[in-house]
């Protein structure tokens, strides 16, 4: 049977090394995370369970905007309590039903509900437009329009709504040109001084980066092995302060790595200028070995 429905589905990020590391704790976690959390949820928003995989589940809603609030829901929850990451996609279009048993769906909407949620970043919801335009106001200003996505063995680029960045590394997503990918971690520092300039020297280089036509960038939180990683951290002694960058090859390997040092009062003056310098080295390594890591 074939009607109009809408896809969730939810991912535990992560899920395999929870086991490796504590598989009776993982085991209640998600067990307490169901009972507490799921199950209630999507009760309240009229979700129907068709499928619980272990590290993640295949819901079908009646509504897209109730789809979105039973994942916004869910999201609160995990990071207030902090203990599992969760990714979650939605899209709203024809469903192939099979009542069974055991009840099951397919067809495009759910291949591109498993697409949108491998491609959100660890602890956010993306959305296709379908999705999207059901939404009220109060929903739809919590995404950020992503654009047009070519999405793995999906024949059409999808508009994608997030409600953060997406993972453009991930698996999920085909990539139609040989570009290298540089995913920049926002940088960090223990020291709430310099909170500022982290988020700052972060979105500079993003946009220094982005400025060369042979290679893209984006900012990760987690990082992909499989593309180029910037990571940075910055630190303060005294009145000075230090920013220490390194480069990761795809694999991990280390390919360049430089500490940037300034006085403390000149913090809100440099981070364009060590952007620029950063970019600048990265663009020289990348083009000596961008031949050996050519997907």
């Amino acid at each position: 049977m074939r009607s109009l429905g809408v896809i969730f589905l939810a991912d535990v990020v992560g899920y395999s090394k929870m086991m490796a590391n504590d598989e009776i704790g993982t085991l209640n976690l998600i067990r307490e995370f169901q009972k507490e959390t799921i199950s209630p949820t999507m009760t309240k928003y009229g979700g129907n369970m068709i499928k619980s995989l272990g590290d993640g589940w295949l819901i079908e809603f009646k509504s897209a905007s109730n789809a979105v609030n039973c994942a916004m829901a869910w999201q609160n929850i995990s990071k207030k309590q902090g203990k599992m990451s969760l990714r979650i996609g939605i899209h709203l279009g024809d469903v192939e039903h099979d009542e069974g048993p055991p009840p099951d769906v397919y067809g495009d909407t759910v291949n591109i509900a498993a697409r949108l949620e491998s491609i959100a970043e660890n602890g956010e919801v993306a959305i296709s437009a379908s999705t999207y335009l059901c939404l009220d106001e109060n929903q739809a200003k919590t995404f950020n329009n992503c654009g047009k996505q070519t999405l793995k063995n999906i024949s059409t680029p999808v508009e994608v709504w997030s409600t953060g960045r997406l993972n453009i590394g991930s698996k999920g997503m085909t990539r139609e040109n040989a570009k290298p990918l540089i995913s920049i971690k926002p940088f960090v520092s223990t020291s709430e001084v310099v909170g500022g300039f982290c988020e700052d020297v972060t979105h500079d280089l993003e946009k220094y980066l982005n400025q060369k036509d042979w290679i893209d960038s984006t900012v990760q939180k987690n990082p992909s092995e499989n593309d180029y990683q910037l990571l940075g951290t910055v630190s303060v002694s005294g009145p000075n302060f230090t920013i220490d960058v390194i480069l990761k090859a795809p694999g991990g390997k280390a390919l360049w790595s430089k500490s940037f040092g300034a006085a403390l009062r000149q913090i809100n003056l440099v981070s364009d200028t060590v952007a620029n310098q950063i970019s600048s080295q990265i663009f020289l390594e990348i083009m000596k070995v961008r031949d050996k890591f050519k997907s």
